[in-house]
């Protein structure tokens, strides 16, 4: 009988963590209700990487911009543009922060979440979201720093985001 019981309770107690540990979840892993990609190319026009922009239940969204191949030792920006590809002039929409890469021919992804507003002065933010974004002229660059003289961004991946990409 004894054995019966521990049995028992070793069941339900094993049963009980179980069901602790599955219910267990990352606060920021929001559901995605929408999401968009739009393709970036390299300067030969050859498929290099992608933008993906996911809206969240809280109304803001995810943006994504992966680099297909990198080179070890390289140090990517990643950043998102006002105009279209075919602009001169450079208007920071959002910056994703540069990264090294740590490997020959290794994908690099750089990251906003929980975007909810855009700058649009030194001193002032406007409420932004997935439809915003949408609607929005813009275009994604993934550079490098050619350190030839004279000094230069390099350009591995360019492609129109948004209202520009229509």
């Amino acid at each position: 009988m004894l054995k019966n019981n521990a049995l028992k309770l070793g069941l339900l107690a094993t049963a009980v963590f179980g069901i602790t540990i599955a219910s267990c979840k990352k606060d920021d892993d929001k559901p995605v209700l929408r999401s968009k990609e739009y393709l970036l190319k390299d300067l030969s026009g050859a498929g290099s990487g992608k933008v993906s922009v996911q809206e969240v239940t809280d109304s803001t969204f995810n943006l994504t911009i992966r680099l297909e191949k990198s080179t070890k030792d390289t140090v990517y920006t990643f950043a998102l543009y006002k105009g279209n590809t075919t602009a001169t002039a450079f208007d920071t929409a959002f910056s994703l922060g540069t990264i090294k890469s740590q490997t020959t021919g290794a994908a690099l992804e750089a990251k906003l979440t929980n975007v909810k507003t855009i700058k649009v002065s030194d001193t002032q933010t406007q409420k932004f979201n997935y439809d915003s974004l949408l609607k929005y002229n813009a275009f994604a660059r993934v550079t490098f720093k050619d350190l030839k003289t004279p000094p230069k961004d390099s350009v591995v991946a360019i492609g129109n985001v948004g209202k520009s990409a229509q």
